[in-house]
């Protein structure tokens, strides 16, 4: 999906986001802004762009601002820390609800959201299931997403953001509790944003569950461009029975590749209404979108 207006004020709210995070000097925020709103994409100069590679742009000069190979590292292993001490309890609750693929599906596409994930208490556990209890997906979607699992032996899951890749652990483990699947799990190969490395997967005991492998994207893209993985993963986009993508920038950049119609279910939290639009889903909802 090429980028909309609304993604203009998205992704300078999060460069901004990303030089407080770095910069304790106000005065390198506002440089390192003035310079972020000089992309042309951002000044409406070139819509013709998917917004992965925007964000590309953005990380290069934070890198450069920074002299930093991962400006995010921390706060990654933070994100991945707290998930952790919440999956015990959240596995408990998942499996002992009446319906542990729906829960476990839910908390895989809200997981990197969840406020609750602060604290490992039972009452804080119970009201992330609750929390998730107000979120609805639409039942024929999820209808559809599960016949095209009953038809399914390989799957390739694009994975999204630290934290959230510990609820991706969950749901694949329920997935595994239905059915005999063969599923590798596709991380990030360079450093970008929160987004999940194969050494942030391995961390959380991700190959357990599945099969791991980098995207082989040489560069550092929020999304997954599907001209520029490795070999060994562009065969496995062709052959797979099913691709699971995680995530908003997953979604920009696989939207444009039309020819996995059919093949590609796309999990994602509905944060901007361009990434709703797809579905018809409004704002805030957890989205299933069967492509």
């Amino acid at each position: 999906m090429h980028i909309w207006p609304d993604c203009i004020p998205c992704i300078e709210k999060m460069a901004l986001g990303l030089g407080r995070l770095a910069f304790k000097d106000e005065e390198k925020v506002r440089r390192f802004m003035t310079d972020v709103m000089k992309l042309p994409p951002l000044r409406g100069e070139n819509w013709d762009v998917i917004s992965p590679r925007v964000v590309r742009e953005v990380w290069r000069m934070l890198l450069k601002y920074t002299g930093m190979s991962d400006p995010m590292r921390e706060v990654k292993a933070e994100q991945n820390r707290r998930a952790l001490e919440m999956y015990p309890l959240a596995k408990e609750l998942v499996m002992r609800s009446p319906d542990p693929f729906l829960n476990a599906l839910k908390l895989a596409i809200a997981g990197n959201e969840l406020d609750a994930m602060v604290s490992v208490t039972e009452g804080a556990a119970l009201g992330m299931l609750k929390k998730l209890d107000s979120f609805t997906l639409d039942g024929e979607i999820v209808k559809e997403f599960r016949r095209r699992l009953d038809k399914t032996k390989t799957i390739t899951y694009f994975s999204d953001n630290c934290g959230e890749i510990v609820f991706d652990k969950l749901f694949i483990e329920v997935l595994r509790s239905m059915k005999e699947f063969d599923i590798t799990v596709v991380t990030r190969t360079v450093p970008v944003l929160n987004d999940a490395t194969l050494k942030e997967a391995q961390s959380v005991s991700l190959s357990e569950v599945a099969r791991l492998v980098e995207n082989g994207i040489q560069e550092a893209i929020a999304g997954t461009i599907v001209s520029e993985v490795s070999p060994e993963v562009k065969t496995m986009i062709t052959e797979s029975d099913l691709l699971i993508s995680k995530g908003v920038g997953n979604y920009d950049a696989f939207t444009e590749e039309t020819w996995l119609s059919g093949r590609l279910t796309m999990l994602y939290h509905g944060k901007c209404h361009p990434c709703c639009s797809a579905t018809g889903a409004r704002m805030g909802e957890l989205i299933v979108y069967n492509f």
